[in-house]
């Protein structure tokens, strides 16, 4: 009886029926929280108010995108490419977004609060009124960004919060 058992406890577990997995998803798969996109691209994409909260979107390719409003707040997005990307007003409370490259993006209004942005890449970036509380800037590379006062442009080779 233990036997038959063991074999059936391990049979559901390989069929992934007693322990959850995370939901997986091809490319052209329409976006939703806890769906793991890694590697895939959706350049020139309309995601503009979306709820992805919680998704894992690491290594995923969304430059050119419109994800204006969107919201990301605890989603994995280390190593994504999110640049000329407009993701203006947008939720990215505790976001990880560690080594992305967020270059030339528009994060004007965006809510960064507790976010990791550690050795990513916001050169020439908008973060004008972004709320920033909390958030990890170790090693981010901002030269020509502007910081969230609207104000003022980081200097050439700026890393971490750039300053008046």
């Amino acid at each position: 009886m233990k036997k038959s058992l063991f074999f059936v406890l391990s049979a559901l577990v390989v069929a992934g029926l007693l322990v959850p997995v995370p939901a997986k998803a091809e490319c052209y798969d329409p976006p939703g929280a806890y769906v793991v996109w890694s590697k895939c691209e959706f350049a020139r994409k309309n995601f503009e108010g979306a709820d992805l909260s919680g998704a894992v979107m690491d290594d995923i390719v969304l430059h050119h995108s419109k994800l204006k409003g969107i919201n990301l707040e605890k989603a994995d997005l280390r190593g994504a490419d999110l640049s000329n990307t407009d993701l203006s007003g947008a939720n990215l409370k505790r976001a990880r977004l560690n080594k992305a490259i967020i270059k030339d993006a528009n994060l004007s209004g965006a809510d960064l609060s507790g976010a990791n942005l550690e050795g990513a890449d916001l050169e020439r970036s908008d973060l004008t009124g972004a709320k920033i509380k909390g958030t990890k800037f170790g090693a981010v590379r901002m030269s020509d960004a502007t910081w969230i006062d609207g104000k003022t442009i980081c200097k050439g080779g700026s890393v971490g919060e750039c300053r008046k």
